[in-house]
C-alpha cells in the first residue's frame, strides 16, 4: 500500500506540475493587451497556441494578387526581442491557392512574438497600391515595424501556382522591415508602345471608355504632413512613356517633393476606390526642365516623375511612343490628334471620367492672330492646338499629353500649359498652348527610365 500511495503521489505531483505549467503559460499569454484596432475591416487577432497571429483579409473578391503595404505601431516597453512572423496564406497555401481559382478573398497572416506588454497596432494598410485604412499612431513612445509581402498567382506551364514566398529581414536599432520581393516585372517590346486598347462603339460623344488611352493618368498630390495619412487630391494628368516614367507639365509638380505626389495608373473611375486594375505609385525622383522657374511659361513646361517600381503591363496600363526625329519626318501623315483629361466642364464640375477632344495643330501664326494677348507666350518651343467646336482642355487637364496617331500608333507630341481665360472658365474659341516635346526629346530621353 505505501508503493501504491509513493506511486499515487508523484502522479499528484506530475499533474501539479502540469496545471503550474498550464497556468503560467495562460497568464503569460493573457497579459498581452490588444490594441484599439481602427482597422478591423483589414486586420483581426487571434489567439494561436501560446502566441498571437494577426490575419489580413482582401476587402475585394477575384484579386489575383495581394501585395501588401503594413504599418505597425508598438510600445517600446515591450520587450527588445519582439518579432513579427512571415506573411503567410491562411490557413494554409492549398486552400488559399483555391480561393483565389475561385474568385474568393484570400487571407494572410503573420505572428507576433514577444510582445509582452501589448500586441502591435496597425496604423495604415494599404492593398496593390490603395489605401485600405490607417490609424494614429501612440502619443508614447514606440517604434515601429514596415512590413511588404506579395502573394499571387502566375502562370507557369500553362498552369496557376501559387510563387515561393521569398522573405528578407532588414532590421535596424528602431524598427524592423519584413520585405517579400514580387516576381520581376518585364518591360514590354519597345514597337509595343502607344497601342489603342479595345473600346465599345461611341457616336457623337467625347466620354473614354476605360483602356483606350492606358498611358493617360491623373497625378494627385498629398499636402497633409502627417506621416501615416495620405490625403490625395487629384491635380494634373500624366501621360506615360515607359513602365517607370510619367510626362506632365512643370507647374503641377514644380515645388513638390517627391513623396507628396504620387500617379495612380490604370485610373479611369476617380470616384471608384478601389478601382480593379489600377495602382497607385510611389514617386522616386521628380525633374522640372532646367529652363523652367516656376512661371507658368509654355516654352518649358514640362516635367517628369519617375517611379520607384515598374508599373505592370495591361489591358488599362501601357506606355505611349515618345516622338522621335522618324516622327518628325512624317508628321504631315498623321491621323488624328486628341487630348484627354479629367478636368473641368463648363458648370465647373470636375469630371468623374476621363473625356477627350479631336484637335487641330496650326501654326504659330495662326495662333498669334487669333491670341494676341498671348503672343508673348508664343516660341519656337510652343505649339497651339484647338477645334471648332471649342472643346478642349481646361482647368485640372494641366499635362496632359497631345497625342497624335502616326501609322495606327499613338505617340506623345506635346504637353497641356495654358490656355485663355474666360472669367472662372476657358475660353476655349481661341487655342490651347503647348509645350513642344519634339523641341525638348533630348533632355525628356536623358530623364526617362527603362
Amino acid at each position: 500500500m505505501a508503493i501504491c500511495r509513493s506511486s499515487l503521489g508523484a502522479r499528484m505531483a506530475s499533474l501539479s506540475l502540469v496545471l503550474i505549467s498550464l497556468i503560467s503559460l495562460v497568464s503569460r499569454v493573457d497579459a498581452q493587451r490588444l490594441p484599439t484596432n481602427n482597422c478591423g475591416n483589414i486586420l483581426r487577432y487571434q489567439r494561436q497556441g501560446d502566441s498571437w497571429i494577426g490575419i489580413l483579409k482582401a476587402s475585394t473578391n477575384g484579386l489575383r494578387e495581394l501585395e501588401w503595404r503594413l504599418h505597425f505601431n508598438y510600445l517600446a516597453s515591450n520587450q527588445d526581442s519582439v518579432n513579427f512572423g512571415e506573411v503567410l496564406s491562411y490557413p494554409d497555401d492549398s486552400t488559399a491557392v483555391r480561393i483565389l481559382l475561385k474568385g474568393g478573398q484570400v487571407e494572410m497572416y503573420l505572428r507576433f512574438r514577444n510582445f509582452n506588454v501589448e500586441l502591435p497596432k496597425l496604423v495604415l494598410a494599404e492593398l496593390n497600391g490603395v489605401r485600405m485604412c490607417t490609424a494614429e499612431i501612440y502619443r508614447e513612445r514606440s517604434k515601429k515595424a514596415e512590413i511588404y509581402s506579395y502573394y499571387g498567382l502566375r502562370a507557369r506551364n500553362g498552369m496557376s501556382t501559387a510563387p515561393p514566398l521569398d522573405i528578407r529581414r532588414l532590421p535596424t536599432t528602431s524598427e524592423i522591415i519584413v520585405r517579400v520581393r514580387p516576381p520581376p516585372r518585364v518591360q514590354p517590346p519597345a514597337d509595343k508602345c502607344g497601342e489603342e486598347g479595345l473600346i465599345a462603339l461611341f457616336i457623337g460623344g467625347t466620354n473614354v471608355p476605360r483602356g483606350r488611352f492606358p498611358w493617360v493618368a491623373p497625378l494627385y498630390h498629398d499636402d497633409n504632413p502627417d506621416p501615416y495619412v495620405v490625403d490625395l487630391n487629384y491635380k494634373c494628368v500624366t501621360t506615360l512613356v515607359s513602365t517607370r516614367t510619367v510626362v506632365t507639365a512643370a507647374h503641377c509638380i514644380w515645388g513638390k517633393k517627391r513623396e507628396e505626389m504620387r500617379v495612380y495608373v490604370g485610373r479611369h473611375d476617380l470616384e471608384s476606390y478601389p478601382e480593379e486594375g489600377a495602382v497607385l505609385m510611389e514617386i522616386q525622383s521628380v525633374h522640372t526642365h532646367p529652363d523652367f522657374i516656376g512661371d507658368v511659361v509654355p516654352d518649358s513646361d514640362i516635367g517628369i516623375l519617375v517611379f520607384t517600381t515598374h508599373a505592370t503591363i495591361s489591358s488599362y496600363v501601357r506606355p505611349i511612343c515618345m516622338w522621335s526625329l522618324k516622327a518628325s519626318s512624317n508628321e504631315s501623315l498623321f491621323e488624328e490628334a486628341v487630348v484627354v483629361g479629367w478636368g473641368v466642364d463648363k458648370n465647373q464640375n470636375h469630371l468623374r471620367f476621363p473625356k477627350s477632344a479631336e484637335m487641330q495643330i496650326v501654326s504659330r501664326e495662326t495662333c498669334q492672330r487669333k491670341m494676341i494677348s498671348a503672343i508673348h507666350f508664343l516660341t519656337s518651343r510652343t505649339l497651339c492646338a484647338g477645334n471648332k467646336d471649342a472643346h478642349g482642355p481646361c482647368s485640372g487637364d494641366s499635362g496632359a499629353g497631345l497625342m497624335v496617331k502616326i501609322n495606327n500608333q499613338w505617340t506623345l507630341r506635346a504637353v497641356v500649359s495654358t490656355a485663355q481665360r474666360l472669367g472662372n472658365t476657358c475660353d476655349l474659341s481661341g487655342y490651347v498652348i503647348y509645350s513642344d516635346v519634339s523641341k525638348h526629346l533630348q533632355w525628356i530621353e536623358s530623364k526617362i527610365v527603362r
